[in-house]
């Protein structure tokens, strides 16, 4: 990816086959994980904020598309949070568990995109699809995670059985330092105005490696150690919809 980075700006630099602009971004995240077999769950929505150098080649003839190739680099402080909640009335029995995971990534991104300018005479309006990948860094991240559950006696005058585990501790050392996200992106350019929307999906397991080894909540009461066994990898996506402002 540092290669891929000093090569885009080695090309920026000959502005005589195409165009280099600057845009500062900033975007809502909306993170997901995938715990269990019912899909993806959505962990929240958190703020992100960059910069972005987009390098166009111009194209010949002032035909109405035109490739493009954008780097960059956005702070991302994002995690997932979620509770679950689950009562058979028949059993009399309850159960409850709290997933809070916060993490800050850096976010250096690689996109080729392609550029059509749908009215000819109107230069200045522009729509764009990008395909890519997106290397996030981690900085640090937190985990913490309540388990309760409730079950009713059959004797009338005996108090519910309870039993609660818990446990938050920063994870940053376990984590994946470096993963890599497949990227799509489309969006709209109006002058210096930019509007994207981005899915970006994990390529590699996400899990905390060792985690069942220091957390004090058995494994089948951890909501997020028993959806990695069950099943193989903790997988993540997001989405984001980014406002930009281009300097030149």
């Amino acid at each position: 990816m540092k290669g891929a980075t000093i090569i885009f700006f080695i090309l920026a630099a000959q502005s005589s086959f195409g165009q280099l602009s600057i845009t500062p971004i900033v975007g809502i995240n909306s993170t997901k994980l995938k715990l269990g077999s019912f899909g993806y769950t959505n962990g929240g929505n958190y703020l992100t904020y960059g910069l972005e150098a987009e390098y166009g080649i111009k194209p010949k003839n002032n035909r109405t598309t035109s490739m493009s190739f954008m780097a960059g680099a956005s702070y991302l402080n994002n995690g997932f949070y979620d509770i679950y909640n689950f009562s058979f009335t028949g059993l009399n029995w309850y159960e409850s568990q709290t997933t809070d995971l916060k993490t800050t990534y850096l976010q250096i991104p690689l996109v080729l995109k392609l550029n059509w300018q749908p009215m000819p005479l109107i230069e200045d309006w522009k729509l764009f699809l990008g395909l890519g990948i997106s290397s996030n860094i981690l900085l640090k991240s937190h985990l913490a995670e309540k388990s309760t559950k409730i079950t009713e006696s059959n004797d009338l005058f005996a108090p519910p059985k309870t039993t609660q585990y818990f446990d938050s501790q920063d994870v940053t050392d376990l984590g994946v330092k470096n993963t890599q996200f497949a990227r799509l992106e489309i969006g709209v350019r109006y002058k210096r105005v930019m509007f994207t929307y981005r899915l970006c999906t994990s390529l590699q397991d996400m899990y905390y490696v060792g985690l069942e080894k220091i957390w004090k909540i058995p494994a089948k009461e951890s909501r997020y150690i028993s959806a990695h066994d069950s099943e193989g990898k903790i997988k993540e996506k997001y989405s984001e919809f980014v406002l930009g402002f281009r300097f030149f």
